[in-house]
């Protein structure tokens, strides 16, 4: 599983840059957060096997 977390200085930049991780396998985890510096942040995470989740039983 690989893990990141992208930001945008408002919340159409966030947008846009999620939906292209989204576009490329990410999934989205949890939800946005505004940092102190004004900054949106969103974490995403992408499974290296589509059933990872599945064969630990764990839900992330």
């Amino acid at each position: 599983m690989d893990y990141t977390i992208v930001w945008g200085q408002n919340p159409e930049e966030l947008i846009k840059r999620v939906r292209e991780l989204i576009e490329a396998g990410w999934e989205t985890e949890g939800g946005v957060a505004v940092g102190t510096d004004g900054r949106f942040y969103q974490a995403l995470i992408r499974f290296d096997n589509d059933f990872d989740e599945y064969e630990t039983g764990q839900e992330l």
